[in-house]
């Protein structure tokens, strides 16, 4: 009975809102925007310097999701340090 009382009430994969997931899922978000706005924004047809606008506009969002990845990551691991220390 403990047998199975283990096997469905363990845990099984990464936690879905851990750090693990987060970041690669945040950093493929950002990537995919600027790749996919980049493609897309010829065919809007815009000025030079509204596409040079729009394209600081695509990195920011690009590199915001990186950074807020990695601050998820760093966040995890800091909080697990503080739990070995207590």
């Amino acid at each position: 009975m403990a047998f199975l009382r283990r096997l469905c009430c363990s845990r099984i994969g990464p936690n879905i809102f851990g750090a693990s997931v987060l970041q690669p899922t945040l950093t493929v978000v950002g990537v995919f925007t600027f790749i996919a706005g980049v493609l897309y924004l010829p065919s809007l047809g815009p000025t030079r310097v509204e596409m040079v606008l729009a394209l600081l506009l695509l990195a920011t969002v690009a590199l915001l999701c990186t950074a807020v990845g990695q601050l998820a990551a760093v966040l995890e691991r800091l909080e697990a340090r503080g739990d070995k220390r207590a």
